[in-house]
C-alpha cells in the first residue's frame, strides 16, 4: 500500500506542476512540448542516477518516476520505454510500439471525438 500512496502523492505533485507550467507558458502546445521534453530528460537522468547507480528504495523510485513524472507527463514514460527498446536492440518492437502508440493513439482520439459529437445535446 505504501507504493500506491507514493505513486498517488507523486502524481498529484507532478500534475499540479504541469498545470502551473501550462498557466505560465502562454501557448498550450508550447507548454505541452516543454513538459514533454523536461519530463523525458528527467526520467532518463533520474533513472540512470537514482535507480541504476544509487539503487534507491522502491517507494522513492515509484514516487519520483511513476508518480511525479507520470503525473507531470506520461510522454516521459513513452519516451523511456521507446528508448529502452532501442537500447536493447529490439528495433522491431520499437517500431511497432512507436507507430502503434502514435498512429493508433491519434486515431483513438479522433474516433472518441466522433463518438462524443454524436452524443452532444
Amino acid at each position: 500500500m505504501s507504493e500506491f500512496l507514493a505513486v498517488a502523492l507523486g502524481g498529484a505533485i507532478g500534475a499540479g506542476l504541469r498545470f502551473l507550467l501550462s498557466e505560465i507558458i502562454p501557448k498550450k502546445f508550447l507548454a505541452t512540448l516543454t513538459v514533454n521534453l523536461l519530463g523525458s530528460f528527467a526520467i532518463g537522468l533520474l533513472y540512470a542516477l537514482l535507480v541504476e547507480e544509487l539503487k534507491i528504495p522502491t517507494p522513492f523510485k515509484v514516487f519520483l518516476i511513476t508518480g511525479f513524472l507520470g503525473g507531470f507527463t506520461t510522454f516521459s514514460t513513452f519516451a523511456y520505454e521507446s528508448s529502452h527498446l532501442i537500447l536493447s536492440k529490439n528495433l522491431k518492437g520499437f517500431l511497432l510500439y512507436f507507430l502503434t502508440t502514435n498512429f493508433v493513439g491519434i486515431l483513438a482520439v479522433l474516433i472518441g471525438y466522433s463518438v462524443g459529437e454524436k452524443f452532444k445535446l
